[in-house]
């Protein structure tokens, strides 16, 4: 039995069998949605419908006689089609011969002095020269005898064919020009299967890429062809050890100085093929004529050691703790035992990575405090809960100063404290008499009278073992010029300043392999160099890279917490009894209002003498010109005594306005003449401090 399926009436939503529904004009085919007929004409509803093709055809037409017209017939086309077969043609005719005769006179040049090379470069010229000669003459035969046969055919064809024949042919020589002119016809094909270098031919002796030596003679090979091409005499060339960034490779110099190597190092990465300052040079403190030259492809340090995870009172300060990776695998330990030290590194050059990795070694230390100051940002924030004394802010400068105060004032008592305690000549760190160790960061920012304490403080504190660690992002002229050469042996150094070179690590270091200057501080995302310095002191004597190992905030954090759960050392009673002072009143400290420049400068020059009775004009100028060179160091054409002279007018002056009872004149006694501590401290408004 058959199933009807039912279906509703539009007109009175009554359904119904199929069988029993009649027809309605609704349900008949709409023919305006027919399909006309390909090959006839339907006419329908007035409109005259023809065939697709026919409409197609009319379409392409018409836009093709609007874009020849709107290309002017295509004239252009046509010439520019005929200019680049010519130059086609040009090109084939020289056929990179020109560059080849070049590049043989070149190696005439680099063969000068090589007499045996030289003759063979001279008759490489002469021969690729007659062989340019006879592909010229070849190439000019083949032009003839095809230009011959196609003039007499079209020749042939215009006599015998009549007008007709003319006209076509110059409509295909019109439509040949517009082919080969067409926009984008001299553009490179994107279904061009060929690599599209042009190798230029060398001589067998030139330099090859470094990255092309799979031996250690060929390494020593090709390094000695790159030191030949840049004018270096050498003796010999060792290839040693083979790393994963690169080679190590020892040069013997036959004449000149490693300074001369050193200077054309950036020269020497272009035949070598190295990246930007990848070349690295050592000259050897025992043989003069020899440097270790360290070719650097690849990242000496993407295999990382985590920082170690030490446990609460864990180290002492005589321990040496891994903070670092040396580039040629070794690790980096360091004790800051009775030594300061400084961190130049310019912005983004991972100064906060090195501070907080040595600050994490210290506070897992059970015989030292950390102090932790910085005028200019947050300091240890992570490590915050571990750290003894934390002053950071520019608003706390008075509070900074303070706290330098007690410090100096501590060192100096426990200079008279070692023979009580038995300690012999040094100071002796342990949980009950810890170790003091300072980290200051943004040194620069200090105040003239914090940057006085901080040089007395290195000028006495290390015996004492009360120290400093700096931070900076250059080294700048000021006082603490002179205490870095005289009283700071570590020396880490980050990306920075070619004459922060100089500053911090010596004149002549540059010429000696220590080249921080060629790091690169981190750019947006890339962290470039960041976090890596070269190390001098602390065991550390030959110019490599170091890079220090990273922590995390939250992990810098954890661990504090765990420390400071554990306790903490503190001060001993001893020193702060015989130092007179406490840490228990830093709260208490009001702002005190500044004093003007020249008058804190004077009151900074005795600071930083650590107050003797009385110092000459010549002492305290001598202080005043390296704290503020810019202010009032001798100008271009100035005179030091001039310059000397117009300070301390100036100071006169001043102290006239803010202390007018103050005598001012200077004294004279047997070693010169100068100002006595007593005036320079009526003059700050302050008492003077006890001296010895």
């Amino acid at each position: 039995m058959a199933i009807h399926t039912p279906s509703v009436d539009p007109l009175n939503d009554i359904d119904v069998p199929e069988f029993m529904r009649t027809e309605r004009a609704g349900d008949r085919p709409n023919l305006s949605l027919v399909k006309p007929i390909e090959g006839a004409v339907v006419e329908h509803q007035g409109e005259t419908l023809g065939p697709a093709w026919v409409k197609s055809g009319k379409e392409l037409a018409t836009r093709a006689q609007e874009h020849a017209a709107e290309n002017r017939g295509y004239v252009g086309w046509s010439v520019r089609g005929y200019r680049n077969l010519g130059r086609r043609w040009l090109e084939a005719r020289r056929d990179d011969y020109p560059q080849m005769i070049q590049s043989a006179k070149a190696a005439v040049k680099a063969a000068a002095g090589d007499p045996a090379a030289e003759t063979a470069a001279k008759e490489l010229v002469v021969a690729r020269r007659a062989e340019y000669r006879i592909h010229k003459r070849w190439h000019w035969i083949k032009t003839g005898g095809w230009g011959a046969a196609g003039t007499t055919g079209v020749a042939t064809a215009v006599l015998v064919g009549g007008g007709w024949v003319d006209v076509l042919l110059a409509l295909g020589a019109y439509a040949v020009g517009t082919w080969h002119g067409r926009p984008g016809a001299g553009q490179i094909d994107v279904t061009d299967s060929t690599s599209g270098l042009i190798a230029i031919d060398s001589d067998p002796n030139d330099p090859f890429p470094i990255a092309d030596a799979n031996t250690r003679d060929e390494a020593a090979e090709c390094v000695r062809r790159a030191l030949v091409s840049e004018g270096i005499n050498v003796a010999a060339v060792e290839a040693g050890r083979r790393y994963s960034w690169g080679w190590e490779i020892t040069v013997r110099l036959k004449k000149g100085t490693p300074a001369d190597l050193i200077a054309k190092a950036p020269e020497l990465e272009t035949p070598l093929d190295l990246p930007t300052d990848g070349l690295l040079c050592q000259p050897m403190r025992q043989k003069r004529a020899q440097v270790v030259l360290r070719l650097v492809e690849g990242d000496p340090f993407e295999d990382m050691p985590a920082l170690p995870d030490h446990k609460p009172n864990s180290l002492a300060m005589r321990d040496k703790a891994l903070v670092a990776k040396r580039m040629d695998g070794q690790p980096t330990r360091l004790s800051v035992l009775g030594q300061h030290f400084i961190v130049i590194a310019s912005s983004g050059g991972g100064k906060s990575v090195t501070f907080r990795t040595i600050g994490d070694a210290l506070t897992a230390c059970e015989d030292v405090i950390v102090v932790d100051l910085d005028p200019g940002g947050n300091g240890l924030e992570p490590l915050a809960a571990a750290v003894g004394v934390r002053v950071v802010g520019a608003d706390q400068m008075h509070i900074i100063e303070a706290v330098l105060e007690k410090l100096l004032k501590i060192a100096k008592a426990r200079a008279m404290l070692l023979g009580k305690l038995g300690m012999g000549d040094n100071w002796i760190p342990s949980p009950r008499y810890p170790a003091i160790v300072t980290l200051i960061d943004e040194y620069p920012q200090l105040s003239q009278r914090a940057k006085a304490l901080v040089v007395a403080i290195l000028r006495v504190g290390r015996k004492s073992r009360v120290q400093i660690g700096l931070a900076a992002q250059e080294a700048t002229k000021d006082a603490i010029g002179a205490a870095i050469a005289d009283s700071i042996a570590l020396k880490i150094v980050g990306p920075s300043r070619h004459q922060d070179i100089v500053q911090v690590f010596g004149a002549g270091a540059g010429a000696n392999g220590w080249r921080p200057d060629r790091l690169h501080p981190a750019q947006g995302e890339d962290p470039a160099d960041a976090g890596k310095v070269y190390i001098m002191g602390g065991g550390s004597t030959d110019p490599l890279i170091h890079k220090f190992i990273a922590m995390s905030p939250e992990e810098g954090k954890r661990r504090a917490a765990e420390r400071a759960a554990a306790g903490r050392p503190w001060f001993d009673a001893e020193s702060l009894d015989l130092a007179g002072v406490t840490f228990d009143d830093l709260d208490e400290l009001q702002p005190h209002e500044r004093l003007p420049e020249v008058v804190e400068l004077a009151r900074a020059a005795f600071t930083a003498a650590d107050d003797p009775v009385r110092m000459t004009t010549e002492e305290l100028y001598e202080y005043v010109a390296a704290a503020a060179p810019e202010t009032w160091g001798p100008g271009e054409d100035e005179e030091i005594e001039t310059a000397r002279r117009r300070y301390l007018k100036e100071l006169r002056d001043t102290a006239a306005v803010i202390a007018p009872t103050v005598d001012m004149k200077t004294k004279q006694w047997g070693g010169g003449r100068g100002y006595y501590l007593t005036t320079i401290t009526e003059l700050a408004g302050e008492e003077a401090p006890e001296t010895g």
